[in-house]
């Protein structure tokens, strides 16, 4: 069976799903149900986040989201980050150092999301805001 490393590199993965728990336990969708994205990992240790809302979003909808960060990315309705990134294939954790992003307050910042890759699922969970949930799917 191949390492995480071996499954992530070289590959782009789409958007299948990004939801978020809000203060009430209610699950939202920070750029709605049907947002569209890409995550890509090349050869070299660099990543790629594009993300962004298929539909325009209430401004009344990010009011109750629970991060600066939702709230953000619901405001302009996109996000994009990109970096380094490492791999502890032992604990199935990524740590993404954020070099360029959209929202000033990622950038510089290191991020770190447990990965689970199931057939060609891949999914991400931010391990500080474990209530964000990404789902997505290997591009062939």
């Amino acid at each position: 069976m191949k390492n995480l490393e071996e499954q992530l590199i070289g590959t782009t993965w789409s958007l299948k799903s990004f939801e978020s728990i809000d203060q009430n336990d209610h699950i939202y969708y920070p750029l709605g149900e049907d947002a569209k994205g890409f995550i890509i990992f090349d050869h070299t240790g660099l990543f790629s986040v594009q993300l962004m809302a298929k539909e325009a979003l209430s401004k009344n909808a990010v009011a109750h989201y629970r991060t600066d960060v939702d709230k953000a990315m619901g405001m302009h309705e996109y996000h994009a980050y990109s970096g380094h990134f490492s791999l502890d294939e032992e604990k199935a954790v990524m740590t993404t150092s954020v070099e360029l992003s959209l929202i000033p307050t990622y950038r510089g910042s290191k991020q770190k999301r447990s990965v689970n890759i199931e057939g060609d699922l891949l999914y991400l969970s931010n391990i500080e805001h474990p209530e964000r949930k990404l789902v997505r799917q290997k591009k062939i």
